[in-house]
């Protein structure tokens, strides 16, 4: 977990050099979230790398191995337990779920596909789901459940085990306002759940996305220039 607050008092440093400009802490939230989704998707891209090409990738602006990753990723990853009505296709899984790792039926795992290639294995007699070769393919979620479709439709009612990483709870400073001015509040924030080694990352990316925020090019430039030296102090 990373501190919020000494995220935010980071940013206004920087941010208020010069009287560039000031992030309010109801921008910075909505920053702070959309930064920590930023680095958290490219957990997902860089795991993916790694099991193609097993070296050395990038996560953020830092260079991390398929371990690193797993570490970085292993506060996220969670277990569930979730039930196919007999004749239906439709499962409800977890509404929290950002990505499926594994869904299993009695330690066999279900193969996820492609709606397209879901449809061309259900037309062909050949490849074809079956009781011992389940597919899955991702359905939308709602404001409330995420769904997937399960094939082939169970007979009775059918237990599944999903494995999978969830969605980051967004980031909070929180605060209360005395003498017209926001003042921290321990009680009401909530921290990054990046892992400790992002700080930088997120303050850099958090910059990028202020000086756009702002409409400030002096300040864009000056995150690219720090973000760039970090990365460089990291690589040595």
């Amino acid at each position: 977990m990373i501190n919020i607050d000494t995220i935010y008092q980071k940013v206004l440093v920087l941010a208020n050099k010069e009287q560039r400009g000031y992030i309010t802490p109801q921008e910075f939230n909505l920053l702070a979230d959309k930064a920590q989704m930023d680095i958290y998707a490219n957990y997902f891209h860089a795991l993916k790398m790694a099991h193609v090409k097993p070296v050395k990738t990038q996560v953020g602006t830092s260079g991390d191995d398929l371990e690193m990753i797993q570490a970085k990723l292993h506060p996220f990853k969670a277990v569930s337990l979730f039930t196919l009505n007999a004749n239906d296709t439709i499962a409800t899984i977890p509404a929290n779920v950002y990505f499926i790792d594994i869904i299993s039926q009695n330690d066999v795992e279900v193969v996820e596909l492609t709606r397209q290639e879901a449809a061309y294995t259900q037309n062909n007699p050949l490849t074809m789901a079956t009781n011992s070769r389940r597919v899955y393919v991702r359905e939308q979620c709602d404001t409330i459940n995420c769904y997937i479709s399960l094939y082939p439709t169970p007979t009775v009612d059918t237990d599944f085990k999903i494995y999978y990483y969830i969605v980051p709870t967004p980031p909070k400073w929180g605060y209360v306002v005395v003498n017209d001015k926001a003042l921290y509040n321990n009680a009401t924030s909530v921290d990054f759940k990046l892992h400790p080694s992002e700080e930088e990352v997120l303050v850099n990316r958090i910059l990028e996305l202020s000086g756009l925020l702002i409409r400030s090019e002096e300040l864009a430039q000056a995150a690219m220039v720090d973000k760039q030296n970090t990365k460089q102090e990291q690589n040595s």
